[in-house]
This record gives structure tokens, sequence and C-alpha cells, in this order.
């Protein structure tokens, strides 16, 4: 086999081999031509060929999130990486690894009128962990004192691909850039030898706290009224040992969201429900002492708000949340230690605490919230009961029916709002694109995810959102078995419930702005089979047709204005004016 005659790009690729990098979504070009015959000849990494950059981006994105792992991006010069912009985005606020290796032109051709040339290197550097560049000169033949590398060169492209991948995983995780500059010629060739690149290790210190510490704080917490508020986080089978063992403490209650993967029983989703069933009387009286947040930002904001308006409460983070994150405004405590290891000591130590004879009244907050709930759920099932066809009924069939073994993806706008009142339970794994909730990203995120997942993975998503990127369904790029449900609300239905846009003359024209998508055509055009669904009774069979289908599509097909009323009826808390 030949490989690239470009040692920059045999040094990097080899290191991200030796960090167990073993996936790369590429897109062609020219001048990225020698990282790309670098990859073809590598058995260890997996090249995944995707035309558009934008789409390319969000496909890595998922595939990340799925491995939980970094996977590398590589694309051509020019306006090539700027077109990553938006899946670099939510990676960095989503706190997922990525590796973005970008092909450059000498550093002297910069603004010089020359072809595919512009500023690459810390171009996206405000959604970067750290960005890196390369330069083309062979240069630094200064002999290494390190036998294994010839010049200084070898040595120096090697420490900054170490640096790359350890500085993309280090906590909290994010993208980094590798913009390497390739001088003519591209194509030069050399009989490919195998070998292991040098890695730097990172020993990681897991303990957590001392025994004294964990009894002091322990001692504190056991009087008080305790919230596990969590987040969207990846699946953690520690983590949600040690919360199932902590929420047992009769002072604590837990509000999951859906897309935190926390499996536990007691329902501790359907937050918005349970929030808008209370009055302000009740909201107050069941507010915390003490909020413990894990995960990234929230979905829900009456939660946000309800939080916010705690007067009393603390808010403690663990060591998954930066330390500048005080999102509900009062912020008290930072503890730098893993959620799964915090829980654990802070229950065990709470229960021999009670067994040496604890003696402060322990508040009784966990059966508050599930009588909560209790009565929310009974009001939820005689609503879907009593209403008529609309996006909340006909989703919550579907929540009712995903199999356990799915993994599902949920767009923003009212897909992932909708997931928030209606799931009680969860499947597999549950996604979204909520580090900056962008809509754009959708379709690519749930391909990665479905590429990088042994079974089938469901997206729910929008008309508006289904219409970007639909190369997905080319089975050339989404290899696994997605399956879409899409909710054809003419337009972007969330103007129509939210208070900022649903009273304007110019809602349905500027804001909602119907797509009229041709779905069953796009569905056809890539062979993907297919069924329309315009009421209850069709949606039965469509579930059938969804479930039994590999690879299929279904349209649900609501009318817009009633979809909107319905939710608003919903949202409006009580002892409120429809201030949704």
């Amino acid at each position: 086999m030949k490989d690239t005659a470009n040692a920059n790009c045999r040094e990097l690729l080899d290191v991200l081999i030796a960090h167990g990098i073993r996936d790369i979504v590429a897109s062609p070009g020219s001048r990225n031509t020698p990282l790309l015959i670098g990859a073809s000849v590598r058995d260890e990494l997996k090249t995944h060929l995707v035309n558009d950059e934008r789409t390319a981006g969000f496909i890595a994105l998922g595939m990340a999130i799925s491995r939980q792992r970094p996977v590398a991006l590589i694309c051509t010069s020019g306006t090539a990486l700027y077109n990553y912009a938006p899946a670099i985005a939510e990676a960095y606020y989503q706190r997922i690894p990525l590796i973005v290796i970008s092909a450059d032109r000498p550093s002297q051709w910069i603004d010089q009128d020359d072809s595919q040339t512009l500023h690459q290197y810390e171009a996206l550097d405000k959604i970067m962990k750290r960005s890196y560049d390369i330069s083309a000169e062979t240069g630094m033949s200064v002999k290494c004192r390190n036998k294994e590398y010839a010049t200084e060169r070898e040595w120096y492209v090697n420490r900054i691909a170490n640096e790359a991948v350890l500085i993309s995983m280090q906590n909290p995780p994010g993208p980094v850039h590798i913009n390497m500059q390739f001088a003519e010629p591209l194509n030069g060739l050399v009989e490919y030898e195998k070998r292991s690149g040098r890695i730097i290790r990172v020993i990681k210190n897991n303990n957590g706290l001392p025994p004294h510490q964990l009894k002091e704080i322990s001692e504190y917490l056991l009087s008080k009224r305790i919230m596990v508020v969590a987040g969207y986080m990846p699946p953690d089978d520690k983590l949600n040992s040690a919360l199932a063992e902590f929420t047992k403490l009769k002072n604590v209650t837990l509000l999951c969201e859906t897309i935190s993967n926390i499996h536990l029983d007691g329902n501790p989703y359907m937050i918005d429900s349970l929030l808008v069933d209370m009055n302000e009387d009740e909201r107050a009286s069941m507010a915390p002492d003490i909020i413990i947040s894990i995960g990234g930002a929230l979905v829900s904001r009456m939660l946000k708000e309800y939080l916010r308006s705690a007067d009393r409460a603390e808010h403690w983070t663990l060591s998954d949340t930066p330390l500048s994150v005080d999102c509900f405004q009062r912020l008290s405590t930072h503890l730098d230690v893993a959620p799964a290891r915090f829980f654990k000591g802070i229950s065990g130590m709470c229960r021999h605490l009670l067994r040496k004879g604890y003696d402060k009244p322990i508040p009784d907050y966990r059966e508050q919230w599930a009588l909560a709930r209790k009565k929310s759920k009974a009001k939820q099932r005689k609503q879907l009961k009593n209403s008529g066809w609309s996006e909340y009924t006909a989703l919550a069939e579907i929540f009712k029916t995903i199999p356990l073994s799915y993994n599902l993806f949920l767009s923003n706008g009212t897909c992932v709002r909708y997931a928030q009142l209606l799931m009680d339970r969860l499947p597999h794994a549950c996604y979204s694109n909520r580090g900056v909730s962008g809509i754009d990203g959708t379709n690519a995120t749930a391909a990665g995810i479905s590429n990088s997942y042994n079974g089938t993975t469901l997206l729910l998503t929008g008309d508006v959102s289904f219409g970007y990127c639909t190369e997905i369904l080319n089975r050339k790029i989404t290899e696994g078995d997605l399956r879409i449900v899409v909710i054809n609300n003419s337009g972007g239905g969330i103007f129509r419930f939210i208070k900022t846009t649903r009273e304007l003359e110019q809602r349905e024209e500027y804001f909602c702005s119907a797509p009229h998508l041709p779905i069953e055509g796009i569905a056809h055009a890539y062979e993907r089979p297919y069924m329309k669904v315009r009421n209850a009774g069709e949606l039965r069979s469509g579930i059938e047709f969804l479930y039994s289908t590999p690879h299929s599509i279904i349209e649900i097909e609501v009318e817009p204005t009633q979809s909107a009323e319905t939710l608003i009826e919903i949202l409006t808390p009580r002892n409120n004016n429809r201030n949704v």
C-alpha cells in the first residue's frame, strides 16, 4: 500500500490511532489530499465520506455523542472549515470532544488573491477549546535528541497531536482545531509502514471526598430538602446506580429531563406537566433548600424560573459543570468531584450517620413530590382521553410505544418540549442538540448516532427541521437503521404558542413560514418506506408500520392552530393568565 509522503499527516494520524480514535468524517477536496490518502490506508480508521461539511460536522457530533469518545473531522481549505461552525458550537456547549483537522494553503499565500485561501487558523476560536497551526515548512531539521524522531519537526507534530487529543477529552471535554498547511505536491506517495505513534498518558485522580469532608457535608445535607436536577448527559451506569441509592433518602427528590438519560423508577421526568399543575402556594411550599445540578443546560424554562425564584435555596454544582455556570442565580458551592462518586459517597455516609443515631429532623421531601407526580399523572390521563387530534395526543402515543431498545433523538422546537410533558419512561438513550439548541443539525446528528449504534435510532422532528440535511437519507451516509417521525404542522409550530409571536399579524408568513416540504417525494427519492398519518385511527397503523419497517419514515399531519391551542391550554400554570 502507498501512504502519503507528507510526514506531518502520517504522524498525526498514527497518534490519533494510538489514542483509540477510530472514526473520521471527511469531505472530499484537493488541499486535504495528503490527509485522505493517509486515512485510507490505515485499517484502524473508518472514514465516513460526506460531501457537505455542515452535514459532516453534525454526523461527527452524533457519533461522538453515541461513542463517548472523540471523532475526527477532515476538510479541505477555504470556506469548508466555516461550514463546521454550527456543529462545533453545539459540541462546544454540549461538551463533546471533536478533533477538527483542516487542510490549508501555506501562510504566505493568505490575502494574496489565491484560490480557496482565507484565514483558517483560530477562525472558530470562540467555540474551540484550543487551536493549533502546523506550518507547511519542512523546517525544524534540527536533530531530535529523542532517537524515536529523526528531527524536531516530527517530535513537534507528535506533541501537538497528543496535546490536541488530551485537551479535547480533558474535563470539560470539547472540540479542538488542528490547521495543517500543505504545499505542493499534495499527492506524493511512500510505502506504507505500520507504526505506533508515541502517546502521552494522563492518569486521572478519581478519588472522591476525604472521610472528614464526607461526614461534614452529609451532616449538613441530612436536615435539608434536596432537589437533584439533571440536564442532558450521556448514559452512565455508575451515575444511575449512585443516584438510585441517593434518592432513597427521604429528604431527596429528583427532577430529570428526558435527555438526562437517567433511568430510575418513580417517574422523575415530565417536569413541565408537574410544575404547571401546581398553584403558586404549592410551588412555594415544595421549594428546595439545596439544588444539586448535574448535566448540561435545561430545556425546561418553567423549571429554571421556578428555581430562580426559590429564595432560600443554595445551588451546588459538581465537576461536570464549569465553575462559571450560575444558571439559577444562586450558586453557592462547587465541588470538584464526579457526580457518580459524590452521590455514592454521600449516600453511604448518610446511611452510616442514620445507623449511628442522627438526631435532627429529616424532611419527608421525597414523598411530597411523589404525591404531586401521582396527581399530575392522573390529570394528564384525563386530558389525553378528552383531547382531540393534535400534536399532543399523537406524540403521547408515540412516546408510550417506543421500544426500550431504541435510541431516540428529539429535534429542537416543540418535539423536545413535548417530551418534557409526556415521557414517563426512557428508551435505551435519549438525545437532542441542546448545547445551543439549533434546528439545522438535527437530521445529521441523529444519523451520526445511528451510525454508532447497533440497533434502531428514532428521529422525532418537525417539518421545518426535517428540511435540513435531507442527504442523510442516502444509505451511503446513514448506515444504521434510522427511522423518522415527521410532525407536519405547516411550519414552525413553536411560534404559534410562545407569547412573543403568537398574537402577531405576521406570525404565519414571517415566523411559522410553512416550508410546504414534499416529504413523501423526498422519502421515495431516497427509497425510504413511507406512510402518512392524518388521524388517531391511522396513527395506530402508522406506529405498527414504523416499528416493523427498517429505515421507514412516517409523516404525521396535524391541524396547526388546534395543536397550538391545546399546548397553550396544557402549559398555562394554575393562578396564571396564559403566560406560556
